[in-house]
């Protein structure tokens, strides 16, 4: 405990039991949030008689203090070797810092005081299994002067510092689902189909074009299926709203069937997938992803961005695995 008097009496002393009880969630590999209890009891010194003062006084004038405390806090925690190493559900060490606020309740018998708080600190986390996690936390407790009920001296706060050891049990479904890229999702077969129907359009188009030219022979033929490759759809990986090298490479299919029909518009509906994220976060990432394509059809392809509407549907679950809901999915408007 540190306290206005309390570097006047012996360290040991001022030693003292805690325990911590936290729920929480990891709403990114690299964000989460928790609320925690955190307290039991607080030793320390005070000059004079006063609130939770124990004993007789030594030959300075100062008593010992004993009192009960709880603090109830929540706290924004950051997976340091997730955020700039990747998510690794096998990682056996990870770091993570953590800083949050709430309120103290000190109490001995009747005496009673309420502060206001701001906590920090740093979670040491070695896996012990996909459900287990030991931890070493070392954090502080910074509190308002009044936390020990004896206000002036030189600080204007009171504070706390402790280091617990404990477990992580982590509730099902456990972890992320790891990003699976396009290739595993659309075949090789049938990109080739599509590489093919279009060059047959091509030709025939071609074909056309040179029987108008030999004369005034009137040709009627009806051109199909530049459309056909809608919808479409664009997969991202979690949390995030870039196009990969290789959905740029495919959307480029899109723009070529829009340049050829010049009365084409099309609708991009971004979606998340519900099980990560929070509702407002997978609102706005669904729309990021679905401008995201909207931006490459238009500044990579030249489209007229009139020729687009884009739209986000948020977080949804329609589809199985998880991962095929993070998308955008680009299709004809009639």
């Amino acid at each position: 405990m540190i306290g206005n008097s309390d570097a006047h009496g012996s360290f040991s002393y001022r030693i003292s039991p805690t325990f911590n009880v936290a729920l929480g969630k990891w709403f990114t590999p690299g964000l989460g949030l928790r609320l925690q209890y955190s307290g039991y009891e607080a030793r320390g010194f005070r000059k004079g008689p006063g609130s939770f003062a124990r004993g007789t006084a030594d030959q300075w004038g100062y008593y010992k203090q004993k009192f009960h405390y709880m603090n109830l806090h929540g706290d924004v925690m950051f997976n340091l070797n997730a955020l700039f190493a990747g998510y690794n559900s096998k990682r056996v060490y990870e770091v993570i810092p953590y800083l949050g606020a709430g309120f103290t309740h000190s109490y001995s018998g009747s005496t009673k005081s309420q502060a206001l708080a701001v906590n920090f600190g740093i979670i040491n986390k070695f896996r012990l299994s996909n459900a287990l996690d030991v931890n070493l936390e070392l954090g502080s407790m910074m509190v308002q002067n009044k936390f020990d009920r004896e206000l002036g001296g030189k600080h204007d706060f009171d504070g706390v510092l402790s280091a617990t050891v404990g477990v992580t049990y982590h509730f099902k479904a456990r972890g992320f689902n790891r990003p699976v890229t396009p290739k595993q999702l659309i075949s090789e077969a049938e990109l080739r189909g599509l590489r093919d129907r279009m060059n047959d359009l091509s030709a025939e188009n071609r074909n056309l074009r040179d029987e108008l030219a030999k004369g005034p022979k009137v040709v009627t033929k009806e051109i199909v299926g530049e459309s056909r490759i809608l919808p479409y759809s664009v997969f991202f990986v979690i949390g995030s709203s870039e196009v990969s090298t290789r959905e740029i490479f495919n959307i480029a299919t899109v723009a070529e069937a829009m340049k050829s029909d010049r009365d084409m518009k099309v609708r991009i509906i971004g979606y998340a997938d519900s099980a990560t994220g929070t509702p407002a976060l997978n609102e706005r990432l669904s729309k990021a992803r679905a401008q995201a394509v909207a931006d490459v059809l238009v500044k990579k392809h030249n489209i007229d961005a009139n020729r687009i509407v884009v739209e986000g549907r948020g977080g949804v679950d329609k589809l199985d695995p998880i991962y095929l809901n993070r998308q955008a999915r680009i299709e004809i408007i009639d």
